[in-house]
Formats: C-alpha cells, structure tokens, sequence
C-alpha cells in the first residue's frame, strides 16, 4: 500500500517545526500550574515561565474600485471578497524576569490572488535584558520602531479597523511587515518612557527608476536610527513588547503624551535640475497625545491625536491599498491604480485623530464601542489635500479576544487634470466586516 507524502516546502518545514515546538512545550512542564490557558510558570515565584499567543482576523468586504481596476483582466467597479487580514504565531519566554525572548510566524493579506503561495514568514525573532529598571538592551527582527505610537502598533488591540498606513511609513520597503533587523536600548524612568532603535533596513522593493521625483535608492542602504519618548500621566503601560495598544477596553487610565522621529542617511534619490543624480536622507517627526478614561457603569472613551511631519525627498508619494486585489488598470485607470489604492504616504505634513467610546450591554457581558478616525495631509506632490475616514462599530464578545468589527471607509482618488496638475477627482468607500480571535 502507498502512503500520500507531503512536498517538504518551507512552509511544511516551517508549520511541523512549529507542532514540534508546542508538543515539547507541552509535555516538558506536566507538572506545573497554568494560571493562564497558554502560559507555563517555570518557579514558585512566576519569575520565569514561557507561552503562546495565536491572533487572526478574518475580513468580508465589498469595495467601490479605483475608476478602470482590472481583477484577472476584466474590468471591475466592485469587489466582494473573504479573506485572513492577519494570522500570528507567537512563542515567548522570560526568564528570572529579565531575559525576554520572542518569536514570531505570520502573514497578512491572504486573499484570493494569494492563497496558494503558502508562505509563512519569520517576523519577529529578538532576546532583550533587564539591566536596570531604566534600562534594556536588546536585538534581533523585531518591531522596535520610533517616530509615533503607532508605528509599532499591536493590531490585535486596535480601536479602530486597522492601522493608518501613513503611520508605518516605509512597511514592506526597507523592512519586514514593520520589523527591521535592530538593536535598540528602552526603560521607564519615573513616568517617562523611551526607546532608542539603530537598524540596519532591508535593500528597498521599490526599483522604479531616477527622476524628478524622489524614491527609494538602489545604493546600499545608511544605518537608521528612531527615537521616541512618552510621559505617561496616570497609569504606565507596559514596555516589554515593542507594540502599542490602540485600546484596554476600559480597564485602564491613560494619558500618555509622546514625540519621536526616524532618520536614515542615503534613503532616497531623485535628479535635480542638471539631471545629476541626488542621494536625501529619510527625516520623520512626529508628536502624540493617546487617552483612554474609565467611566462609571463600565464605560470608557478613547482618543490619540498626532502631527506628522515626513522628509522622503522631493515629491516623494506612495500609493498603496492593504489587502488589496486589484491588479491592473485600463484605459479609464486614475493615479490611484486599481482596487483600493490610495495616496496615503508621502513628503508633507498629516494630522490625524480617532476616537472611540466604550459600554456594555445592559444584563450582558458584551461591549458595544463605536469609534471614528481621519487622517488629513498636505502632501508636496499633490495639489489637493488628502482627506480619508474611518467609521464604525465594535462588538466585544469577550474583549479583544473575540471581537467582530463593522467598518466604513471612505478614501479619496487623484487624478492628473487637463494642466497636469494632480487634484482629487472623485471617492471611492468600503464596507468591511471583521472577525478577530486572540487566544493567549
């Protein structure tokens, strides 16, 4: 009789390893309490002890296309699909309460173009250690980031739908879905709390050519270096994970206002007036104010407001569209490009809000959070400003654990006029619906 043999992949290899891990996991600490369903205590005193996380969000979405968007080359003015946003594998340890280790598999946007690829990426892999109470050090690949709060977002505890992608400025460029090889130094002293990241970023994806307008350089890339500072007013949050939360369901108060920027030499490069090649450095500020308040009856409203400066260069504009499926455009295509692109990063300035509020359903254990966001930027390139919104609802089933999310998006689409000036020409919106589980 023949027995059907699996194709060794990598990601065959990849998912056996990670069996293998939670089977020795498992079987080496029978005897130990499990405050918690996915974590093992190793000591009486809970100093040291080892764990898993699994996260996933599941999307249904119907989306108003770019005007021309080709999906398998017919022409599309809609889009209904299901698809997994996120999926996460984390394994992690501590140890004597001052060696931490992380690591993390994942993948986003596997949708109907991408299932069959299979490819599951090591994100994180990074050891810090506790010097003093002010002070780690640390390194690996790892999501340690400056400039603003959410560049390191923990998109397993949003307010909203999903990050802005402004505020991961070069994702999927010179890093890897946000990480970056780097060591970095981090602490709270008193109720500051800072991080200092040194990275050496990935070659850039992005090979378009030189011209007038500033891209990415094809020249090895400059050291980057990110800071960002916070003084908490209330209550701390923790620093151990280099992810900021977007929300605590209300269990904490937090007023927690910060400032950062990011820099990297030889980032970009653009011809000037001579057609002389000119390499400019990558120059991000940013300042943040993120609130969360607890109110009587378990209610709680949340907030975070910032300003952005970013320095790509000359004209620098990236248009890009998460989880997107269009691919090609025809004669009718815009400056958007297809599906759900947008202008959503570039040289310029941005402001940015959301807010949400928080209650439970009377006689239930369910939450109920409506929340609202918008971003506003004045890009270099563009001569309108970039308008884009966020609206809708969450529903808590049992915190972040299992939470569904309806949301409404609304985002602007440029276009060149008859003078050849860059100018919004229209909006397009979306609808999507999300599951998310977090099991820890």
């Amino acid at each position: 009789m023949k027995f059907f043999k699996p194709q060794k992949t990598p990601e065959y290899i990849s998912i056996r390893i990670t069996f293998f891990f939670l089977l020795v996991f498992y079987l080496s600490v029978p005897s130990i309490a499990q405050e918690q369903a996915l974590r093992v205590y190793m000591d009486k005193d809970s100093s040291s002890y080892a764990g898993v996380r699994l996260t996933g969000q599941l999307w249904m979405r119907f989306n108003e296309n770019n005007p021309g968007t080709l999906i398998n080359g017919q022409a599309a003015s809609s889009f209904f699909d299901i698809s997994i946003r996120r999926v996460r594998f984390q394994t992690y340890a501590r140890i004597r309460d001052k060696t931490n280790i992380t690591m993390t598999l994942g993948q986003n946007n596997i949708n109907y173009l991408t299932a069959r690829s299979g490819e599951i990426r090591l994100l994180d892999f990074y050891v810090d250690h506790r010097l003093h109470d002010y002070l780690s050090v640390g390194g690996g690949q790892s999501g340690w980031n400056g400039t603003s709060r959410y560049a390191s977002p923990l998109t397993s505890r949003l307010l909203t739908l999903d990050v802005a992608p402004f505020m991961i400025p070069t994702v999927n460029q010179t890093d890897n879905v946000l990480r970056k090889l780097s060591a970095y130094v981090k602490g709270q002293v008193g109720k500051w709390d800072y991080r200092w990241v040194f990275s050496r970023p990935y070659a850039p994806v992005e090979h378009t050519g030189i011209s007038s307008n500033s891209t990415f350089a094809n020249v090895k890339p400059g050291m980057q270096a990110a800071f960002y500072l916070k003084y908490q007013f209330f209550e701390k949050e923790s620093f151990h994970s280099p992810f900021h939360s977007g929300t605590y369901d209300g269990s904490k108060k937090i007023l927690a206002l910060g400032m950062g920027f990011e820099r990297q030499n030889k980032a970009m490069w653009h011809l000037n007036a001579a057609s002389d090649t000119v390499t400019t450095p990558i120059s991000l500020l940013a300042v943040d104010l993120f609130g969360e308040f607890p109110l009587p009856k378990d209610r709680a409203w949340t907030f975070y407001t910032g300003y952005f400066y970013y320095d790509f260069g000359p004209n620098y504009l990236r248009v890009i569209g998460f989880n997107n499926v269009g691919r090609g455009v025809n004669e009718l295509g815009t400056f958007n490009g297809s599906g759900n692109a947008w202008p959503a990063i570039g040289t310029g300035h941005t402001a940015y809000f959301q807010g949400g509020y928080l209650w439970q359903i009377p006689d239930r254990k369910e939450k109920i959070q409506p929340f609202i966001s918008g971003q506003y930027s004045r890009y270099q390139r563009l001569d309108d400003q970039v308008s884009y919104f966020e609206g809708g609802i969450n529903l808590l089933l049992n915190g972040q654990a299992s939470k569904i999310t309806l949301a409404y998006q609304n985002r602007p689409v440029f276009d060149f006029s008859g003078e050849g000036r860059l100018i919004r020409a229209s909006r397009r919106s979306a609808f999507v619906l999300q599951y998310q589980l977090r099991l820890e």
